[in-house]
């Protein structure tokens, strides 16, 4: 995707004079965006090929450049944003990452969001978000749900997805046997992508 990264220093891009507040940028396709010209605490206006705009901060912390989300143009004005870039510094300066701040931020409310949530019920969510529109086959779907509620569900369909382990993984599939081979690798894989998606929700 193609990104028009505008410095809100850089006067001289805009149709208006350096002691104007608000500028006019025209990006790929001749669309004229709005953006800030003022950008003393290194804030930018992201803007993609699409029109979407957002502001970013570009900072070094730790000798790490980091890339600051701000949110977007139509949701934080201009003054929220400059706000914002300065609270992120002010973190910074005391020796707090706001990038693994929220990170971890992010990490701690998807496992709150796991916890205690069964692998039958993970499924159903998966199923409803996902499958159902990636597998237009009725029967694609039908098989995934049989795998699952045959094998998997007996052993693991009312355990929190964040206890089950790879033990528990093994017992499903011993049973399956060396005769069902394909059938056992796909009971695993079928696991394995509701476990990943639960792990990214």
């Amino acid at each position: 995707m193609v990104r028009t990264v505008i410095s809100c220093s850089a006067v001289n891009c805009f149709n208006h004079s350096p002691s104007t507040q608000f500028g006019r940028w025209i990006v790929p396709g001749g669309q004229r965006c709005p953006a800030s010209i003022s950008s003393r605490v290194g804030l930018y206006l992201n803007i993609t090929d699409t029109g979407a705009r957002s502001w970013i901060l570009r900072v070094v912390a730790y000798g790490n450049r980091r890339h600051i989300g701000l949110g977007s143009y139509e949701d934080v004005s201009l003054a929220d944003a400059r706000d914002l870039a300065r609270e992120m510094r002010k973190k910074i300066a005391v020796g707090t990452d706001p990038v693994a701040e929220r990170q971890g931020a992010l990490a701690a409310a998807r496992a709150e969001r796991r916890q205690g949530l069964a692998f039958a019920d993970a499924f159903e969510k998966y199923f409803t978000d996902k499958l159902e529109s990636e597998l237009s086959n009725p029967k694609h779907r039908a098989q995934w749900r049989s795998t699952l509620t045959t094998y998997a569900y007996p052993i693991i369909g009312e355990k929190p997805v964040e206890q089950i382990t790879v033990d528990d993984v093994l017992a499903i599939l011993k049973p399956i046997g060396t005769a069902k081979t394909e059938t056992a690798t796909r009971v695993r894989q079928r696991i394995e992508r509701v476990l990943d998606w639960c792990a990214a929700m």
